[in-house]
């Protein structure tokens, strides 16, 4: 079986409701219910598996609910595997949904992300549009419509509208093309050729981290390619669409090869679905079974680019950065890093060793539950908006503790998340990906 089939009665007999899972989950922090905990959800899936219990749109609700972060699965002492418990119910889901609604998230899953030529044309849109009219002007209208005596159901739409524009990234420059092949001015000695994978959301709204990946490759003397590839396939799995991801993961195993090479990712959401591409294909079945194994090669190839730089000494014990940090900054270890891959080490030894020789040792500053999730969860903050701005508001809290000037993290989604939050609390704190951080510590004044 597939990972998104029916669950075995063991994945569901693992958990034995001991509650160690309710701490980490934001959800359940956040409303305090039973129903939206990890502990909830997995005997709802198991009421509904034995024919207990309806597939309701109350049931659901409480599943949709739940931002997929994975903190439980962490917490859990039991090992119980809740991301093949929650695989399960996504299809069904996905059909709870209006035919309206489902049509057109199916065409953005199937025809605007996997398009990065159409991507780029939306973003050099957005650029005018921003740079005309304001990266708030739907959010101010709408508040000076809510005053007047406009037609209500108009001035909701505005509003809903609004709450959008908050997640929406400011494009501050022009797209640039990656290039398909750079090689070092000088190899080292565990040369690598590493094998880019851009990300549809990375590759239009966060351009620069791709091109400073290469930079710092090609620095610790790794050659770089660039191969043709599409959307990882991520919201639409986690969507419920999973024919589409499972197309989109194809396409990505094709046009990657079997090289062997390292495909590096700066996108941890990307990276974690990359890695999940196995769990896409049933092995049993003649034809998926030949994908399952190509899929098993391919994601062990797959790299987020803290660990591949981590592997290869990108700043090794005892040396300096040329541009160490100056202010205290903290780091936000994103879910789909953290607990979905299990990367953890890697980014702060990496920024660790950037204070190597420094006076200011105590610049990096630990932040609280940094493992928390920040409420973003891909497009979860676009449809469950108000539970995902109260798991943000914890977030926010503990980052101010801090003290901090700057936040690092390793995802786009946690990025326009906490950039939207900072905002709105008029915080005068940075919000950069990890490679952004290096890359400027490695830059000569």
């Amino acid at each position: 079986m597939s990972q998104v089939d029916k669950i075995s009665e063991d994945f569901l007999k693992a958990c034995i409701h001991c509650g160690l899972c309710l701490p980490a989950c934001p959800t359940y922090q956040a409303t305090s219910r039973e129903t939206e905990s990890p502990r909830g959800r997995i005997h709802l899936i198991a009421k509904w598996q034995n024919q207990e219990l309806d597939f309701s749109d109350r049931l659901a609700g409480h599943l949709d609910s739940c931002l997929g972060c994975l903190g439980c699965q962490t917490a859990c002492p039991s090992g119980v595997n809740y991301e093949a418990i929650l695989d399960s119910a996504r299809p069904h889901l996905a059909e709870k949904r209006s035919p309206r609604q489902r049509a057109i998230m199916r065409f953005a899953f199937d025809h605007v992300l996997p398009n990065y030529r159409l991507l780029r044309i939306l973003a050099f849109l957005l650029r005018a549009y921003q740079g005309l009219v304001g990266r708030r002007s739907l959010s101010k209208l709408s508040a000076a419509l809510t005053k007047s005596s406009l037609h209500r159901p108009f001035t909701a739409m505005l509003e809903r509208l609004g709450q959008w524009e908050k997640f929406v990234p400011v494009v501050k420059e022009p797209h640039i093309p990656l290039p398909c092949k750079l090689t070092p001015r000088q190899e080292c000695d565990n040369a690598r050729n590493a094998q880019l994978f851009c990300g549809c959301v990375m590759d239009v709204f966060y351009n620069q981290v791709n091109h400073k990946s290469i930079r710092l490759m090609l620095r610790q003397g790794h050659s770089v390619e660039v191969p043709a590839q599409t959307c990882c396939g991520a919201l639409a799995y986690h969507a419920g669409e999973v024919d589409i991801a499972r197309r989109l993961a194809r396409a990505n195993i094709d046009r990657f090869g079997g090289t062997g090479d390292p495909v590096v990712v700066t996108s941890a959401g990307c990276g974690a679905m990359l890695k999940h591409y196995p769990h896409l294909f049933d092995e049993t079945d003649e034809q998926d079974g030949s994908w399952k194994h190509r899929a098993r090669e391919f994601a062990s190839r797959v790299r987020d680019i803290s660990e591949f730089l981590s592997e290869s000494e990108f700043l090794p014990a005892g040396s300096c950065s040329p541009n160490p940090p100056r202010e205290p900054f903290t780091y936000h270890a994103a879910c789909h890093l953290a607990h979905a891959q299990g990367v953890r080490k890697e980014p702060l030894e990496l920024l660790e060793n950037l204070l190597a020789g420094s006076k200011e040792q105590d610049l990096m500053r630990p932040l609280a539950d940094s493992e928390h999730c920040c409420g973003s969860a891909g497009i979860y903050n676009l449809f469950n908006t108000d539970l995902s701005l109260q798991v943000l508001d914890a977030k926010l809290d503990r980052i101010e503790r801090t003290g901090a000037r700057t936040v690092v993290t390793g995802n786009p989604g946690c990025l326009l998340q906490i950039e939207a939050g900072v905002e709105a609390r008029g915080l005068d704190v940075e919000v950069l990906h990890l490679v952004d951080f290096l890359d400027r510590a490695w830059q000569e004044d």
